[in-house]
């Protein structure tokens, strides 16, 4: 990922800090597919995607920012293994462009384990999508929010996050654009395990500092979080009745590497883990 950020100096509104930013990205992600009940291995993906984009912005204070813009992404989707139970599938190209107002408010007191303050991220993005070898044109809408809420009493937090993704790509491809699973991302599934076009995430997590601080770590934190969520093919699918559950015990230090935790993972309908894990779940 690149950005070129350019301050324009305009003065409208409440701010005279607007800018113009142009972005691109590129990924390439390996993706396992696997049986929601059983966990079982069905097939392998290789999922390659390049976006561009132009913003209009405006920084609010260090409140946060506001962006607007026009953005085109390619996204090529190939099958390397599937299952002799599945039918044969072929690659998937499909090209999305469309325009996309993107906010941002952040008033935690740090990046990794916050003692306190809130954050919440929400994109929406509109526009025509087409997928390879066919020549039909559809509109599509995508709308992607997430929230933090910290509160600390002492050495304790209590983190409640959640998570809201949706989009319609039914019959676009095999794979939904959304996974779901993971350390701290339903604990107890394997990475990835549920995908989907659509997925609801919430997570309550509970920490204590210690008082003695390690070398080379601004803390060493002691927790535990339980974790709901699916993901669904559609909107109209998703039902409270449906949401998986699981959860986590961990030992975490917050150092010049990033986040680093030691957890053992459970999910009733999932397994029980063990995770050293290195960066943001």
């Amino acid at each position: 990922y690149t950005e070129l950020y350019h301050p324009l100096n305009w003065t409208l509104g409440i701010s005279n800090d607007w800018f113009v930013s142009g972005y691109a990205e590129i990924q390439r992600r390996d993706i396992t597919r696997y049986d929601n009940d059983s966990g079982a291995v069905i097939s392998l993906y290789n999922r390659r995607s390049g976006t561009l984009g132009i913003d209009l912005g405006q920084p609010w204070a260090e409140l946060g920012e506001l962006r607007m813009g026009l953005s085109q992404r390619v996204e090529r989707t190939t099958p390397d293994l599937v299952s002799s139970t599945q039918s044969a599938e072929t690659a998937v190209t499909i090209r999305e462009t469309g325009l996309r107002v993107a906010a941002v408010i952040d008033q935690l007191d740090f990046a990794n384990f916050p003692t306190r303050g809130y954050r919440f991220d929400a994109e929406a993005v509109g526009g025509r999508r087409q997928r390879s070898g066919n020549d039909l044109r559809e509109d599509f809408t995508r709308l992607e929010a997430e929230g933090t809420l910290v509160r600390s009493w002492g050495q304790h937090t209590l983190n409640l996050y959640a998570r809201v993704q949706r989009t319609p790509q039914d019959n676009l491809s095999a794979l939904g654009r959304y996974t779901l699973g993971g350390f701290h991302q339903l604990s107890g599934y394997r990475s990835g395990q549920l995908d989907g076009n659509s997925v609801v995430f919430t997570r309550l997590t509970w920490y204590r500092r210690s008082l003695t601080v390690p070398v080379f770590t601004r803390g060493f934190f002691v927790g535990a979080t339980l974790e709901a969520g699916n993901a669904w093919q559609r909107w109209s699918d998703v039902r409270s009745s449906d949401l998986r559950s699981g959860g986590s015990l961990f030992l975490g230090a917050d150092t010049g590497l990033g986040p680093v935790y030691f957890g053992l993972t459970y999910a009733p309908q999932g397994s029980a883990g063990l995770y050293l894990f290195v960066g943001r779940p």
